[in-house]
């Protein structure tokens, strides 16, 4: 505290010191006739004014410099935050353009459509779960039932197996739960199309008579009523025989991709 003290006595003597020699230098700046005491306190303070001069342009630079920094910050903060607007309304500009496209390709497929459909938007994909599903954003409010089959442009999805008023749930093909009556389009034989719930499909009860080979395209046979005949399912990835059965092992890619659809289309009449 008395060190504190001190200081301030000190401050307050130079500054007491810079006073009266600044009051000798007026006095002395308008007397021309000034003594030889007078001459020496000129002489003394000459150099004051010089530092106290420099000292206060040095201060009045900082303060510019300061302000000027200051002004530059706020106008980056500006620069920032109208970047960010701009690149979220690029992001969404971006956004409504894709959908567009997709839905415009979605409604031209829908109008080359033998039968009704309804559009749906999916809202979640659960392809990790016990059960391979999609929820889409339309039910029985919008002529939803259990049992209509999905469908995209690249192919068959799976059927609504669950609906609310307003939403429904989609087993898609690859559930292991799923089993759809297809045939080879190449040689017309006949089977089972199960999902393996591992994102592929089996192709079963095909018999070692009717060839079938990598590469074929499996469709909807239209059998069992619940899918129409010649909706494209997928494509065969691998063919093997055992001597232990009478049926081919047959592996099958669907077209669809699951994991990446946005929209679909419902079956919901003939």
């Amino acid at each position: 505290m008395q060190s504190l003290k001190k200081k301030y006595y000190l401050l307050f003597l130079v500054f007491l010191f810079i006073l009266v020699l600044g009051f000798f230098s007026y006095q002395l700046h308008s007397s021309p006739n000034a003594g030889f005491i007078h001459k020496i306190v000129l002489e003394t303070t000459f150099p004051l004014e010089s530092i106290m001069h420099d000292s206060m342009a040095g201060v009045r630079e900082i303060w510019r410099r300061y302000l000027f920094l200051y002004g530059l910050t706020e106008e980056n903060d500006r620069l920032r935050k109208t970047n960010a607007r701009l690149s979220r309304k690029v992001f969404e500009y971006r956004e409504a353009y894709l959908e567009n496209i997709r839905l415009r390709k979605l409604l031209a497929f829908k109008e080359r459509l033998p039968y009704e459909t309804k559009v749906a938007g999916v809202t979640r994909h659960d392809m990790s779960g016990v059960m391979k599903t999609l929820m889409i954003d339309v039910g029985e409010n919008d002529g939803i039932r259990k049992g209509q089959p999905v469908i995209v442009e690249a192919g068959l999805v799976g059927r609504v197996v669950d609906t609310t008023w307003h939403a429904s749930r989609v087993l898609v093909v690859t559930d292991e739960n799923s089993n759809v009556d297809v045939l080879v389009q190449r040689t017309r034989a006949n089977g089972i199309l199960q999902g393996t719930g591992a994102g592929r499909c089996k192709l079963k009860y095909i018999v070692k008579t009717d060839p079938v080979k990598k590469g074929d395209i499996a469709l909807t046979s239209g059998l069992g009523g619940v899918f129409p005949k010649g909706l494209v399912v997928g494509v065969v990835g691998g063919v093997e025989h055992s001597k232990a059965s009478m049926f081919q092992n047959i592996e099958v890619v669907p077209f669809a991709d699951f994991h990446r659809m946005e929209e679909v289309l419902v079956i919901i009449g003939k």
